[in-house]
């Protein structure tokens, strides 16, 4: 197994609280986003804008104030995963990512 990436390790030590991912999916919530590395973020983020756009706003995308919605805008428009992590954290989100990812990449497997 590839050594875990610090990056990721702030994903779920950034979460809203511990009890949000049980303590024996730790590794599978690693194993997900560093196997993905971005996707899973760049994903998450267009489908929130994709329902903003639709009315129907995830919750967390809801609550964000304009100035944070443009800096993880400009986050997605610039490719930019770490910065949309970095965003969510700040906000209390990052439990957010970590769900996305264990509901639309568990069963991936890794392909490009």
């Amino acid at each position: 197994m590839q050594p875990l990436s610090y990056y990721y390790y702030n994903v779920l030590e950034g979460l809203e609280k511990p009890s949000d991912v049980p303590l024996d999916h730790l590794q599978e919530g690693y194993d997900i986003l560093y196997r993905h590395g971005g996707r899973i973020e760049i994903d998450l983020l267009r489908k929130a804008e994709e329902g903003d756009a639709k009315g129907e706003p995830y919750h967390w995308y809801e609550a964000l104030d304009t100035e944070q919605r443009e800096k993880l805008h400009k986050a997605l428009d610039d490719r930019d995963p770490a910065k949309i992590l970095k965003l969510m954290q700040r906000n209390g989100y990052s439990g957010v990512l970590y769900h996305h990812a264990r509901e639309h990449f568990q069963e991936d497997s890794g392909a490009a």
